[in-house]
């Protein structure tokens, strides 16, 4: 693979600070601190870091185990779903509507986080599911609507915000847009392709043959800022 865009697939981690004691971007962490600061002020929520910067092998151990049966995999009713009965290509867009693709998470790249109220909530309670955002972490993602649309976000924005049928919705993955942009248009598909050549997971040969499609339907498919 080529070096220069490596730190892409989640391979390497040199642009990396610790915040909250987790691994982001470091040129993300004054926009953060602003951010959290104006929710802090305006609404007294303490928006938290529940989980950032994921590395390949740690995107590979989690595809792998949903690819394998090891670990479980739900479908958008919360339902498990039994790998044994899908089709290798019916199995990747079960996995791929909630965990991404080794190599092509936007969670390499330490520009995007997931977030919660621990105003609301023990951290350890979270689970991350829609019913947060409509419930406990209601206020605090209403605020964010606002701010988001009023450009008031200090660069942040929501990727999944909607359902356009690739990604499922996740209100509580937020995005720098001013470096996450520049990287979502250097990731191209030959790159992804590489990676996926270069990889050692579950269901290769099919993301392979299917690699154009699955890369427009849910890797290029977000809600732009």
């Amino acid at each position: 693979m080529t070096n220069k865009y490596q730190f892409l697939t989640g391979r390497e981690s040199f642009y990396l600070e610790k915040f909250q004691e987790y691994l982001v971007h470091k040129d993300i962490i004054d926009p953060l601190q602003s951010l959290i600061q104006d929710a802090k002020s305006e609404i007294g929520a303490e928006i938290e870091i529940i989980s950032s910067f994921r590395d390949f092998d740690r995107q590979q151990h989690i595809w792998n185990a949903k690819a394998t049966g090891d670990r479980p995999i739900t479908d958008e009713t919360g339902k498990t779903v039994d790998p044994r009965k899908l089709s290798p290509i019916e199995l990747i867009h079960k996995i791929m509507r909630f965990s991404a693709v080794p190599g092509l998470s936007r969670h390499h790249w330490g520009t995007d986080i997931d977030i919660f109220d621990s105003s609301k909530m023990n951290k350890e309670d979270v689970c991350l599911i829609p019913e947060e955002c409509s419930g406990p972490f209601r206020e605090l993602h209403e605020w964010l609507d606002d701010k988001i649309a009023d450009n008031k976000a200090h660069g942040f924005f929501r990727p999944y915000d909607r359902d356009l049928n690739g990604v499922a919705v996740e209100k509580w993955h937020i995005s720098y847009a001013p470096l996450a942009q520049e990287y979502y248009h250097l990731y191209s598909i030959d790159l992804f392709i590489q990676n996926l050549k270069d990889s050692e997971i579950e269901l290769k040969d099919t993301l392979l043959e299917h690699a154009e499609s699955l890369f427009n339907q849910y890797f290029k498919n977000i809600v732009l800022p």
